[in-house]
């Protein structure tokens, strides 16, 4: 990895900060630690981050309210990973949390290995020049811009808005068109390994994808999965 990142984390939970700091700072990392999540949002525009992390359902510590603040910033869009770690397992968090567009929602106590492939896999793409994948795609009449996950129908060129993680999938379903897949697949080709994403929160994007296309992209295979339709049926 990269020397010098920085990573900003909303939590005040010791023994979390504990082992988060260690495992980071191992990694390469520098940790700077937000009273709230106020102080947390002072931070990220100070320090420009590459990794946020946060509690969330705490009066102090509001993980959503901190990422809805961020994710519509260009400056920020492209490099930096949004992370909730929390105590709190409601299922309703997690959707919510993935409808706003986290990168990762994770349950403590934190798995120190676990979460270090994670972060590996959330920098990878720093270790060494690749060469640049493509930058934009026209599939059907849809155009993607995969530097700012934006999308517009052609010939109008008026962006649709779209969250992170719904235009990822969306892609994903468009550039696989001939294939079926499963929401356990989905989940495997869009998050990172052991992410606690459940099939609700998929079926949650494709919802939202359908909303802001209409119905004739997206095709539901009863009792299989989903299927990007090639052209309009």
């Amino acid at each position: 990895m990269l020397t010098r990142k920085m990573a900003v984390i909303a939590d005040d939970d010791k023994e979390t900060l504990r082992n988060l700091v260690s495992t980071l700072e191992d990694d390469g990392f520098e940790v700077a630690l937000a009273l709230d999540t106020n102080h947390a949002i002072q931070l990220i525009k100070k320090v420009n981050p590459v990794l946020v992390i946060s509690e969330i359902g705490k009066h102090n510590y509001d993980g959503l309210y901190l990422f809805e603040s961020f994710k519509k910033e260009v400056r920020l869009a492209n490099h930096l990973k949004m992370v909730i770690l929390t105590n709190n397992a409601d299922e309703k968090y997690e959707i919510l949390s993935f409808e706003s567009g986290i990168d990762d929602f994770l349950i403590k106590p934190l798995r120190k290995n676990a979460f270090r492939k994670r972060i590996t896999r959330y920098f990878k793409e720093e270790k060494a020049p690749q060469k640049s994948p493509k930058k934009q795609y026209q599939i059907r009449d849809l155009f993607f811009n995969i530097t700012n996950k934006s999308i517009h129908k052609i010939p109008n060129q008026e962006v649709i808005p779209i969250q992170a993680k719904t235009f990822d999938i969306l892609l994903f379903l468009a550039l696989n068109h001939d294939h079926i897949f499963s929401r356990e697949a989905l989940i495997n080709a869009i998050w990172p390994v052991n992410s606690k994403v459940t099939a609700r929160s998929i079926d949650v994007h494709i919802l939202k994808i359908r909303q802001l296309l209409g119905e004739g992209y997206i095709k539901t295979i009863k009792g299989v999965g989903y299927i990007f339709l090639k052209s309009e049926e």
